[in-house]
């Protein structure tokens, strides 16, 4: 058991690629993969036996939520069920103990899988579900005009950032799903292309909508949010109507969004304009500073 090294490329994308057939990488995506890892802070671990490479764990550190790291990794098929992930996992759970990480998570689109089984056998609980809702075809006829006065704009990157920042805080603190960005990352989601936008109620901003097109016809909405104080007066459903009527306009025909299970009124609200559940995922996670008989904590959804 050791740290990873470069020299590991080679053996460990043929790992990886072996493990995840529809997430290949080739040896310079892996090479950049793990350089990225490095780079924001995270950890990576090697099993070797007889000096060659049979599994990897890495721990990467979740913006905005210090003390969480979420986990990849696997073991070669040939050398599964022979202890080799218990192994690298309790190796890991060491290295991790008083660096300051208290929260392990990893997400599994079946609890069926087996890696959720074997991270549950391991200490793992069920912290949360998270859905992902689809709508296709965004509707042809207008939607419905909404009882509140509002405007949905735009702003330059340098007036959008802050903005955005101040807005997501007074959206989502102290709720479970708060993940915050911090600027440099909503910087980076205007370079990438991403689209931000802000529901202003009279000349007050209120709210926000990530737009990230996947493809020319097909969009993700993330994050959305409101200001607390405006919740529950029609506002999240006039942003979400002006940004399907824009994406429609840009030749949308798909639009996929992100929901905790639980969070009953985004839920309510979306299925409402005509979204429908698509694939669900669920995040494992496991406590490293929890003592016996404590109950599990939680940790918000992870951004990809």
């Amino acid at each position: 058991m050791r740290p990873y090294r470069p020299t590991d490329a080679a053996a460990l994308t043929a790992v990886h690629n072996t493990l995840h057939l529809d997430d290949g990488h080739t040896l310079a995506s892996w090479r950049q993969h793990m350089t990225h890892i490095a780079a924001i802070g995270g950890h990576a671990w090697v099993l070797t036996v007889n000096h060659m490479p049979i599994g990897y764990a890495a721990a990467l550190p979740v913006p905005g939520l210090p003390g969480l790291v979420a986990l990849t990794g696997g073991i070669a098929p040939a050398w599964q069920r022979q202890g080799a992930g218990t192994r690298l996992l309790h190796h890991m759970q060491q290295e991790l103990m008083g660096s300051g990480v208290n929260q392990l998570s990893y997400a599994v689109p079946d609890l069926s899988v087996p890696a959720s089984r074997f991270l549950q056998k391991n200490g793992f609980f069920i912290e949360h579900e998270e859905w992902m809702m689809e709508l296709r075809p965004i509707p042809d006829s207008p939607f419905p005009v909404p009882h509140v006065s509002y405007t949905l704009t735009s702003f330059p990157a340098h007036a959008a950032v802050p903005l955005f920042c101040q807005l997501y805080a007074a959206s989502f603190a102290e709720t479970p799903w708060n993940q915050p960005f911090t600027e440099a990352e909503v910087a980076d989601m205007l370079a990438a292309g991403d689209d931000l936008h802000f529901l202003l109620a009279g000349a007050v901003p209120i709210g926000f909508v990530g737009v990230r097109w996947t493809s020319a016809t097909a969009a993700t909405l993330e994050p959305v949010g409101i200001i607390k104080e405006k919740q529950g007066q029609g506002y999240g459903r006039a942003l979400l109507q002006a940004v399907l009527q824009k994406a429609a306009a840009a030749g949308g025909t798909t639009v996929m969004i992100g929901v905790w299970a639980n969070n009953l009124p985004a839920v309510g609200l979306y299925q409402s304009l005509g979204f429908e559940h698509h694939t669900t995922l669920y995040y494992l996670a496991h406590n490293l500073c929890q003592m016996p008989g404590t109950s599990p904590g939680h940790s918000p959804f992870l951004r990809a």
